[in-house]
């Protein structure tokens, strides 16, 4: 995480399908794991590497064939070894290709990647390529190999740092000190430190690529290889002995080095070096031209290695693209689509995808873009690719389809047909990948779904492969490009393909897969060779039934079917080396047994420990509005009887600044003997995150019991928000329940702002719908939204004061719906007169005002003091200040207790201060982020307003609605360079006028 602009220091339901292999993440005790791809490679698969020349230095420029060659560039950090996807483990070989292919969309010349820092203590982490000092885990080149060849066949060039200053996941430079007994600082002079660290790297780059055959040094692929990650020890004499080391095993290679924030002065010291690499966050133009200009005055090629991407605008990247000492700027970081629907998401404040989540974040897409082509680059040259449905559910009797998103789609239009010929749209126009799953309201009988991919240019492209939903029942797809969906697996492994990956045969004998879910009902094989493959059925997973199969040829691709089978396991067995690419598994449905929102205890058999209801800011736990927490770190545990539990979903919520430490799940006959179950999780993101916990395929077993983890860390998380309980004695699905609303309280007065609705789940509720009236006109709604699952909802508009308004819920279900009764609320009336941010004539010293107004650490010096304000007779703050090279100073004051911003228009202050700088207000509502900037007309005393439209999240900040009725925090900061002195006094809300 990297720190930010004015960041303040401060903290910061879903139902079980029946498809076993939905759940992607196995869950241990200990840590959470994802299924690896496997690294062997098809023969005669085209990895023709597009990089014919290696990248050379001349003075202070990169050339290529004799021309300059300025860099275009990204971090994508983790495409050796994981994080984001519910634990730690390798990516899989989709995950690097579409992220790849997100980077040349792009017009991405350059990824620089962590993927060689891979390293841990004592074999901590197993999966790594050193797990423990002088071993090596070779498994870890797999994804490393595709990463280097896939890159190849796309012209991408690599930076390759070799090792961190920072203890990550992947590891770091204490991996060749404690190990040793020695201190970290000592990794740069103790002897042994310095043979471990180069005997890993001669690992590394002797390494001969499994896909391509080519030893790494030999690769053109690796334009340069850097020392560390941020390395903020470094001494000239060790940059030289190691660049030496490098460059007598890869003379045709580059070297790289640099620390935080600014430049190491020894990289520009060492006659060998070639590159020195400077990180931003956040980077201004000026800053970027100085330094560059520095590294080019020492005969050094600069690039910026890592900048905020959240600042990727015009004014910096055309200032860049101008500047012919800049040779690369490299935005941190790029990630892509998830393997079953939706997109990587990382919650670092820097997460960027394509072609942008937010208005924000296209408009940063699009300046980098355009940095791409001034700097040689062709964006958008890579052939939008084709979506991949990968399952389609029944969540109460309605459809919900997910897909897997493609590289270059700007958006996706999810189609259904009854017939096979017209096609309708479920969605209106397009949407986001993140937007998978989407839910069709009106799931007809007999309907079939297709995704279809938009260019950035509104252009259809190809649509995925249609999929036919069950009447009653679920769909998985499978790309077999990893080993994650299913459960066995024998003779067969994961070849590594440009296009992926694919299932073979590698014994020459007899291959198989299994796949396990409850109730089969039929399965379909894409394969290349259909002659010797048999499809069997088991209930018991020992005994195996051999089930008549259709083979079938489509668009010139063999498809083996199996219809009417039984059973909760199938298999697919083979003989030789053929292919399998893809299997759509078909199952029955399943039914809630039981749901419990844990509002109360009411639902559950037992619960032990100091537990508690937590109601607080449900926004953040998108929209759950009572979650059960510990108050202590006791033992505790609830738990639920019902009898023949068959699986369970267990919706819990982790702080995102603390380790997530799995839930223990626990089966029992009796209620008295346990059973540990295994468990399998889905991730989400969020100020939160979201983990959905399931155990399926469970027999006799009557009770179930969450218990909290045993670890260090704060008592309140994770929290548990729901549970849902599955057995085949659940009673047959009808319409929902009643829905029992909460908040605003009926007649309610003086309600402020637009409330957050919440109501109580309603039981079988599939979705719910949100219907907002005036009451003096109740025929037309307001507002409505449809397809809710949160038990709550806040629409994006201001209510009239002084008005009374009505609101309804509606639970929806496949078998018909339930709506709430209708409520009235009354709104405020607008202030009359204005809230006093601070007019500083309250405190009694100056150490009372420096009290209250806490420097900012991150940024340059800054003193307050109690001066006259001449105007009026009273006093005001001065700041003095010295920017230094943050290009920021400022301080941030937390209100005694919150303030009530609420119907005024924007804030007023009083400053004195000249042009050359410019004033940022910054302040935190219902713990979001607002921040607003203003230049100062002219030089000396004047009045400065500032409507709150004006205000947005900060770039490193979420996005959020503003909500100002519970003000807690407010900063100000002076931007630009140098020093001077800013006199603020009378900071007040504005009344709007009448």
């Amino acid at each position: 995480m990297k720190s930010a602009t004015h960041q303040s220091a401060s903290p910061r339901q879903q139902h079980r399908s029946s498809i076993a292999g939905l759940a992607l993440v196995a869950i241990t005790a200990a840590s959470l794991v994802v299924a690896a791809p496997a690294g062997a490679t098809e023969k005669g698969s085209d990895w023709k590497n597009e990089n014919k020349a290696f990248v050379q230095r001349d003075g202070s420029s990169l050339t290529l064939d004799g021309e300059q060659f300025r860099a275009s560039g990204t971090n994508i950090y983790w495409l050796g070894l994981d994080e984001n996807v519910g634990g730690v483990d390798y990516p899989t070989f989709f995950r690097i290709k579409d992220a790849l292919d997100t980077a040349a969309v792009m017009g991405i010349t350059v990824v620089r990647s962590h993927m060689t820092t891979s390293t841990s203590q004592d074999n901590a982490d197993p999966l790594a390529l050193m797990p423990k000092l002088g071993q090596y885990n070779d498994e870890a080149f797999r994804t490393i190999d595709f990463a280097v060849a896939y890159a190849g066949t796309l012209g991408i060039r690599l930076v390759l740092p070799l090792t961190d200053e920072w203890e990550y996941y992947h590891g770091g430079h204490r991996d060749f000190t404690t190990p040793l007994g020695l201190n970290a600082d000592q990794f740069y002079s103790d002897p042994s430190a310095i043979a471990a660290y180069q005997d890993y790297v001669d690992h590394i780059l002797t390494h001969t690529n499994s896909i391509t055959g080519t030893r790494f040094v030999d690769d053109p692929t690796i334009m340069a290889w850097e020392l560390g990650n941020e390395l903020e020890g470094m001494t000239l004499d060790w940059i030289n002995s190691q660049v030496a080391h490098i460059k007598d095993r890869a003379p045709q290679q580059l070297v790289a080095a640099g620390r935080r924030f600014d430049i190491d002065p020894d990289t520009l010291a060492a006659p060998d070096l070639d590159i020195v690499d400077v990180h931003y966050y956040p980077p201004t133009a000026e800053r970027v031209s100085a330094d560059a200009a520095v590294v080019a005055a020492a005969g050094k090629i600069y690039i910026a290695g890592e900048y905020a991407s959240t600042a990727a605008t015009g004014e910096l990247l055309d200032a860049a693209a101008a500047d012919p000492n800049v040779s690369g700027m490299f935005f941190w970081s790029l990630f892509g689509n998830n393997d079953r629907g939706g997109q990587v998401q990382h919650d670092d404040g820097f997460t960027l995808h394509y072609p942008g989540d937010l208005e924000r974040a296209k408009e940063n897409v699009a300046a980098i873009q355009h940095y791409s082509a001034a700097t040689g680059s062709e964006p958008g040259r890579l052939k939008v690719g084709i979506p991949l449905i990968t399952t389609i559910d029944q969540n109460y009797g309605i459809n919900v389809v997910a897909w897997r998103g493609t590289a270059g789609a700007a958006g996706y239009i999810v189609q259904r047909s009854t017939d096979g010929g017209k096609w309708a749209d479920v969605t209106d126009g397009p949407v986001s990948a993140s937007a998978s799953p989407v839910t069709d309201y009106e799931s007809p009988d007999g309907a079939a779904y297709r995704v279809i991919p938009v260019d950035a240019n509104d252009r259809r492209r190809t649509a995925s492969d249609a999929v036919a939903a069950p009447n009653e029942g679920a769909v998985l797809v499978d790309p077999l490009e990893s080993w994650s969906l299913t459960s066995t697996h024998d003779g067969t492994d994961i070849l590594a393909t440009p296009a992926g990956g694919v299932a073979a045969g590698t014994k020459g004998g007899t291959a198989s897969i299994t796949w396990e879910s409850d109730g089969l009902l039929s399965a379909t094989f894409k394969v290349t060779d259909s002659k010797s493959v048999v499809v069997s059925t088991s209930v018991d997973g020992v005994n195996w039934t051999d089930v008549p199969t259709k083979n079938v040829v489509r668009a010139g691709h063999r498809f083996v079917i199996a219809n009417g089978l039984s059973g909760d396991a199938v298999r697919l067995s083979w003989k030789g080396n053929g292919k399998v690419e893809r299997a759509t598994i078909t199952s029955a449905a399943v039914t809630i047994a039981l749901f419990d929102p844990l509002n109360d205890f009411s639902k559950t058999a037992q619960h032990n420990g100091n537990l508690s209801f937590d109601s607080s800011n449900p926004t953040s736990f998108g929209g759950d509005t009572s979650r059960v927490k510990r108050d202590s770190s006791n033992l505790a545990s609830l738990s639920w009887a019902f009898d023949d539990i068959s699986g369970a979903d267990i919706d819990a919520w982790y702080w995102p600044d603390q380790a997530v430490a799995a839930l223990t799940v626990e089966g029992s006959a009796d209620g008295s003997t346990w059973t540990t179950l295994q468990t399998q999780t889905r991730a989400g993101v969020g100020n939160w995150k979201p983990y959905t916990y399931s155990v399926e395929d469970l027999t006799g077993v009557n009770h179930l019991r969450v218990s909290w983890p045993q670890f260090a860390g704060e008592i309140w998380t994770p929290q548990i928000g729901s549970v849902s309980i599955y057995s085949p004695n659940a009673a047959p699905l009808t319409a929902p329940g009643a829905v029992e609303l909460g908040t605003p309280a009926a007649a309610a007065a003086s309600v402020t702002a637009t409330p957050a609705f919440s109501w109580e789940s309603a039981v079988s509720a599939a979705y719910y719908r949100f219907e907002l009236w005036k009451t003096n006109a109740p025929g037309t709604p307001v507002t409505s939204a449809t397809g809710l699952t949160a038990t709550g909802y806040r629409p994006a508009l201001e209510l009239d004061p002084e008005t009374t308004y009505s609101w309804q819920v509606t639970a929806v279900n496949g078998a018909g719906s339930t709506a709430s009764e209708r409520r009235d609320f009354f709104t405020a009336a607008l202030p009359t007169e204005p809230t006093v941010v601070d007019d500083f004539d309250d405190y009694a010293a100056d150490s009372d005002l420096q009290a209250a107004y806490v420097r900012n650490s991150g940024g340059g010096a800054i003193n307050l003091s109690l001066t006259a304000n001449d105007a009026n007779g009273t006093r005001a703050a001065q700041f003095d200040y010295d920017l230094g090279t943050a290009g920021y100073a400022g301080t941030v004051k937390t209100f005694s207790g919150a303030q009530n911003w609420w119907g005024y228009s924007g804030l007023t202050l009083n400053i004195d201060a000249d042009v050359s700088n410019s004033l940022s207000v910054q302040f935190v509502a219902n713990g979001a982020y607002w921040e607003a900037s203003v230049t100062p007309l002219t030089n000396g005393p004047q009045t400065v307003n500032i409507p709150f439209t004006d205000f947005a999240p900060p770039s490193w900040a979420p996005q959020a609605d503003l909500d100002l009725t519970s003000v807690t925090q407010f900063a100000l900061y002076i931007n630009g360079t140098g020093t001077g002195t800013m006199t603020i006094d009378d900071i007040t809300t504005v009344v709007v006028a009448h």
